[in-house]
């Protein structure tokens, strides 16, 4: 237990505080988890704002309230003022666990693309040396023996540091996370230094949040100017992208070593060493390459499929050149992760059936791009896609997905992902826009079974996928986008069960091909 004097120490007071000696057993900015001896932080949602569920918190325990807004002075609990609630729940938090972040080695990874299966690249190349390692991330939050649900990409702030406490209570010393766009602009990681950050890509997504491109670009860039320690952390960049070069050459790192990474020849950057390509050869068995390293040559075999994936293992090659790495342990990790869950990650299907199957988490245009690029060689005869785009979310990228799978597929199911709060016909009506643009035929079920080229509309997302598994033949490939990894849909404000590998299974189950 710590005093809210303690755990004030480092923040801007505004006015009087009152009772800082009492006793703090915990801190929450759910009023709804607050227990006997809380400290309650009032944070600003957009939705709801903290400081309306004060007398809640109160009447649950809460010893101690910390607010923007001065409060009534009867209020039967300590109180501090601050200027940003938001903020002061980092400084706390970092207080209350007695600074855990600093006893860790922590590996950022921010971009659009390629965050989850980069890190679970770098976990396995970690592990493989003998480290006990941690990730946070988009699908789960697991350490030792322990998983946890992720409700988000980078917990709140007070999340986080309790989870870095609790993985140093079980002896980790490195922990790999995704560092998202939202978390640097709400300042969730305040309080970490990172040993290394890796910035994988940047593309059009999150403009619901952000507004602008720059906007986007300027929250990943944080990671680079106040998260890394300028005398002794590395920082890895993805130099074939635009935004990647910027931060690279452009003085908006502060790290000691600034290793770029490219997937073609090697390029150098001002300030820094570079990891490249110096042969690469793709199959749908997966990736066989030759990359030079600053200590040189690495062989890369990995059953990982597509250009995408070779992006990934160079960054986790080079996030591996940054912590010093033997090159024998590098290539192990590298061997031992054969698949990520709901990245590019195959379904089973009967073996009769001719076709495969594959189920993306792709949900913006740059992702779905890459995607059905990366497989589209892997389909003998018809690519099928499949997807939709998230409610509440992103407009501005719907007919640009719907434009991309014209392009690139034969056969385009249009369908909902996570509706949210919007009417799926309304959604997939954006989208739609786009594949019109491109020219494509809408076609009936019936017409597209034979049909080289053409679209249709199926709002039922389990009717969408199992038109698309009957309309299969034999060398056609099916691409099922946008959820990926994800067990669940959520349609107005509730989710519910679903998994596209699952629909595919149940399709299959008692019958053969084209539902027979």
């Amino acid at each position: 237990m710590k005093t809210l004097e303690q755990l004030t120490q480092g923040l801007e007071i505004i006015g009087p505080a009152r009772g800082l000696d009492v006793q703090v057993s915990g801190v929450s900015y759910d009023s709804r988890r607050v227990e006997k001896g809380t400290l309650f932080v009032c944070v600003p949602g957009t939705r709801t704002d903290g400081h309306q569920f004060i007398q809640d918190a109160i009447s649950r325990g809460a010893v101690a309230i910390v607010a923007q807004t001065e409060v009534e002075s009867g209020l039967a609990a300590g109180f501090v003022r601050v200027r940003d609630t938001r903020a002061a729940l980092a400084t706390i938090s970092t207080n209350f666990y007695d600074r855990p972040a600093s006893k860790l080695h922590l590996i950022g990874i921010t971009g659009t693309n390629g965050k989850t299966t980069t890190s679970l690249l770098i976990e396995s190349i970690l592990r493989s040396s003998g480290l006990k390692t941690g990730v946070i991330g988009t699908l789960a939050y697991r350490w030792a023996d322990k998983q946890i649900a992720a409700p988000m990409t980078t917990p709140e702030s007070s999340d986080l540091q309790a989870l870095f406490y609790r993985m140093l209570q079980d002896g980790i010393s490195h922990v790999v996370m995704e560092v998202s766009s939202h978390a640097l602009s709400l300042g969730r990681i305040a309080g970490c230094e990172f040993k290394t950050g890796v910035f994988t890509n940047l593309s059009q997504d999150h403009l619901d949040f952000h507004s602008t491109m720059e906007e986007y670009f300027a929250a990943k860039k944080l990671l680079f100017s106040s998260y890394l320690n300028p005398q002794v952390s590395g920082a890895v960049i993805n130099v074939d992208d635009a935004y990647g070069e910027r931060i690279a050459e452009n003085g908006a790192c502060r790290a000691a070593r600034v290793i770029g990474y490219s997937g073609g020849t090697g390029r150098r950057v001002q300030k820094g060493e570079a990891v490249f390509v110096e042969s690469a050869r793709f199959s749908p068995f997966g990736i066989e390459a030759k990359i030079q390293t600053p200590g040189g040559a690495l062989t890369v075999e990995s059953r990982l499929v597509g250009k995408l994936n070779l992006y990934n293992i160079l960054a986790a090659i080079s996030t591996a050149v940054s912590l010093e790495i033997a090159p024998q342990r590098i290539e192990e990790g590298i061997r031992n992760l054969s698949r990520v869950d709901g990245r590019l990650e195959p379904v089973p299907v009967p073996g009769e059936c001719g076709f495969q199957v594959i189920v993306d988490f792709a949900h913006t245009p740059d992702a779905m791009e890459k995607a059905i690029s990366c497989i589209r060689e892997m389909a003998g005869k018809r690519l099928i896609a499949v997807f939709g785009c998230g409610g509440d979310r992103d407009r501005k990228k719907r007919p640009i997905m719907g434009r991309i799978a014209a392009e690139q597929a034969d056969i385009v199911i249009l369908t909902s992902d996570n509706p949210r709060s919007e009417p799926p016909e309304e959604i997939i009506d954006e989208i739609e826009t786009g594949v019109k643009r491109f020219g494509v035929p809408r076609l009936s079920p019936a017409e597209m079974v034979s049909a080289p080229k053409g679209y249709t509309r199926e709002a039922d997302r389990r009717k969408a996928i199992e038109l698309a598994l009957a309309l299969g033949r034999p060398g056609d490939l099916i691409f099922i986008g946008g959820k990926g990894h994800e067990t669940y849909q959520i349609l107005g404000t509730v989710k519910h069960s679903f998994d596209d590998r699952v629909v595919v299974r149940e399709y299959f189950a008692g019958r053969g091909c084209n539902g027979q």
